[in-house]
């Protein structure tokens, strides 16, 4: 049966072969061409803006700023609106970072276009800037967005007494971690879409996104718009990571197309995408843990400062989850959490892989090191100790943990593959080795705290095929090949007669909040097994009828219906439909749009080899064993690809990424391919990816999420390993050689 195969990806073939097309390669009559002025300070208020020379060159055919459009706030990230901040605008009267929009232009190519942005003249007013979070909570410092400070939004929360759980321990460990803003860089760059009004002044709007539904209510609050009004269509997309979890360039292009008329296309360039797109939130964490000599959990405490940049976004919602990742995994009686969200002027932070975890995880399951070490505790028997277990009320939800934990599993093979409690000879004497490893738990969705709506049609053709549409986006982790195998398992028919039509058009597709919160296996998956049951219920009925058998004792599958107990008695589900549509009374249709049940947490435990040079610094990450409980894999190579890729990042993260800014000017240091390191092939270490399958109750087939929870622990794995290895802590991502060189030498 399809579920739990290897079946081959469903657009791998028109990726390999260049067919696929993207929002980049779309190409409309008389389509003009966008470009951006972008601000050179990182707090400037706007004092003119001279478009003249701009708007007399042949070919411009506009050239805006904020004193031609209407002030209209909005938040261009995808969550709830009546819980968001509107504190962005097409083009303002004030730049916040360096790379605000302060103009644009639509030209008839994009030649003509850059030209036009050299032709406008801007004076500014220079305000002071504040570029990192200590800096915005300084007294006296500038406000970004006026008020009386720079904090955006405070959260808190204290169960039990923390004060009494720490007099009560036998050990009290305080300690403070950072980590860093790095940018998803995914293959396609962020920021490019297509946008066009036809003669009834209805806008359609092609862009790479991973939420075509949000981002159509996006433009409708920004640009003044009914919803019926915005067909949004979502072409091929080049890896999202979160980047691409609400508007990005829609708004500002749409603007330009209503102006001229015509169709615009506004593509950002890959520096563009690192200065103007959104980032991970950088950190700071102040932790307090209190551990009795049995390495039990009396109080745990965790201050943190979060960095949303120069615009909302997502910074509230981050500030507030820090807290549930930070108590969703281990057990304490005596919990307590501050989280603050501040403004700096810098590029906005928003949605990236992991929805802050991986920042959890860095300074929970270091500090967790920390203490075992200090104990006399194995790293992993200490974890052993303090996990949730079945039934435990996990934060994230308030819900009890579903009985299906696989984190057991997950610590036990690991051990096994990295042969843990073993030393390997370095590979020379300046060099030495170390284990470590961390622990992480992620969810399958956001509810309750998020509505998880998602919908599927399906439609059973004449020859026994079936279309498939569902809202659900595919941006390359494979979630398309997931829910055609759910949907043909789930009717009875073989994989290559779905016909899937996933997340593409508004106009076409039902609803389905987008991808995000690594949900579209468990939710989406969801409402495609439920209509392709009604589906396999209604073959079954009229197949009864065609067999003149009770429809309970009848089969299904590949295709084929038979008698149970005469299975050379068979007809195809082809001949079934098409006596449906001719003597049945209609098509064979389903359809299902609601939220999943629950939400099954997802587990994993990665374990890493490091080898550190002492003389360069130098870290080589030899081998990354990581063992996560996916619930059930309906594609074995899908599960192992999203995991693969998320220890990718989970490196760079740990060793390697870092937007570097100027600290004087707020300018990025390192806005390209070049400056900006990452991971490529050859820097990759070997990964032995193990796929536990402990089934949720409540997801499809038992499936849990894997797309985000690969990332979650790579990075403190890795720091402990470089622990073990010299005996050095870094408190601080990325963990470069010069970190490296400066803790030995202190040591020394």
């Amino acid at each position: 049966m399809p579920v739990g195969e290897r079946v081959e990806i469903h657009d791998g073939i028109a990726k390999v072969t260049g067919k696929a097309v993207f929002t980049g390669d779309i190409k409309l009559p008389g389509m003009l061409y966008a470009k951006v002025l972008r601000s050179p300070h990182a707090h400037a208020l706007i004092k003119n803006v001279d478009l003249s020379i701009a708007r007399q060159l042949p070919g411009v055919k506009a050239a805006i700023s904020f004193a031609d459009i209407p002030q209209v706030p909005y938040n261009g990230c995808g969550a709830p609106d009546k819980e968001l901040i509107h504190d962005q605008y097409i083009l303002n009267d004030k730049v916040r970072f360096v790379g605000d929009g302060v103009a644009a232009v639509a030209a008839v190519d994009e030649e003509t276009a850059a030209e036009a942005l050299k032709q406008i003249k801007v004076e500014y007013e220079i305000l002071p800037s504040v570029l990192t979070a200590e800096e915005a909570l300084a007294e006296g410092a500038p406000c970004i967005h006026g008020g009386e400070n720079n904090i955006l939004t405070r959260i808190a929360f204290e169960d039990g007494n923390v004060e009494k759980g720490l007099a009560e321990a036998d050990y009290v460990f305080e300690d403070r971690f950072i980590t860093s803003k790095v940018t998803p860089a995914s293959l396609e760059p962020c920021g490019v879409s297509v946008a066009s009004f036809d003669s009834q002044g209805r806008l359609t709007v092609w862009t790479s996104t991973q939420m075509p539904f949000v981002v159509r209510g996006i433009l409708a609050r920004a640009l003044n718009l009914p919803y019926g009004k915005i067909r949004v269509i979502k072409p091929f997309v080049g890896g999202g990571f979160g980047s691409r979890l609400g508007a990005i360039s829609e708004p500002l292009c749409s603007l330009l197309s209503m102006i001229t008329g015509k169709p615009v296309k506004l593509q950002f360039t890959r520096e563009e995408a690192f200065i103007a797109t959104e980032t991970r939130h950088p950190v700071i964490f102040k932790l307090r843990t209190g551990m009795t000599k049995d390495g039990i959990f009396t109080a745990r405490e965790m201050k943190a400062v979060v960095d949303t940049g120069a615009y909302a976004t997502h910074g509230p919602f981050i500030a507030g989850i820090i807290g549930s990742w930070f108590s969703g995994t281990y057990r304490c009686s005596n919990v307590k959490y501050e989280g603050l969200a501040v403004y700096t002027n810098t590029v906005s932070a928003g949605a990236f892989r992991g929805y802050a975890n991986p920042q959890v995880a860095f300074a929970v399951e270091s500090q967790l090191d920390i203490i075992a070490r200090k104990i006399g505790y194995d790293p992993v028997e200490l974890r052993r100790k303090n996990y949730l277990k079945e039934g435990e009320t996990w934060r994230f939800t308030g819900w009890p943990l579903e009985c299906s934990v696989g984190l057991p599993s997950c610590l036990e093979e690991g051990m096994k593959r990295i042969r843990w409690g073993e030393r390997s000879a370095p590979s020379s004497p300046s060099k030495k080795r170390g284990k470590g490893m961390a622990i992480s738990m992620h969810c399958s969705g956001g509810r309750p705290r998020l509505n998880e709506v998602s919908s599927a049609t399906i439609k059973l053709n004449e020859d026994g095929s079936a279309n498939v549409y569902t809202g659900s986006t595919d941006m390359g982790q494979g979630s398309d090949t997931t829910l055609a195998q759910i949907a043909a398992e789930a009717m009875g028919i073989k994989y290559t007669d779905v016909i899937f039509s996933g997340g593409e058009d508004t106009d076409v597709n039902p609803f389905d909040i987008g991808t995000r919160a690594s949900r579209q296996a468990y939710s989406g998956g969801h409402v495609v097994k439920k209509s392709g049951e009604i589906i396999r219920g209604r073959l079954l009925e009229h197949a009864s009828r065609m067999l003149e058998a009770p429809a309970n004792s009848l089969e299904i599958g590949s295709g084929e219906i038979w008698l149970k107990d005469n299975p050379a008695v068979r007809i195809s589900v082809g001949d079934v439909s098409r006596y449906a549509q001719i003597r049945g009374g209609g098509q064979i249709v389903a359809a299902v749009s609601e939220e999943p049940p629950g939400n099954p947490p997802a587990y994993g435990a990665q374990f890493a080899e490091v080898e550190v040079d002492t003389k360069t610094g130098e870290v080589a990450v030899l081998q990354v064993v990581a063992c996560h409980d996916v619930g059930r894999a309906i594609n074995p190579t899908v599960v192992e690809g999203q995991i693969e890729g998320a220890i990718q990042q989970g490196v760079g993260y740990a060793l390697l990424e870092n937007l570097v800014i100027d600290k004087k000017t707020g300018r990025i240091l390192n806005d390209n391919l070049l400056d900006y390191k990452m991971l490529t092939f050859p820097d990759m270490p070997q990964t032995d990816v193990c796929i536990i399958e402990a089934p949720s109750r409540t997801g499809p087939y038992g499936v849990k999420s894997v797309g985000e929870s690969g990332l979650v622990p790579t990075a403190a794995a890795i720091a402990n390993a470089i622990f073990d290895a010299t005996g050095i802590r870094i408190c601080e991502l990325p963990i470069t050689p010069e970190k490296i060189l400066d803790a030995l030498n202190l040591k020394e």
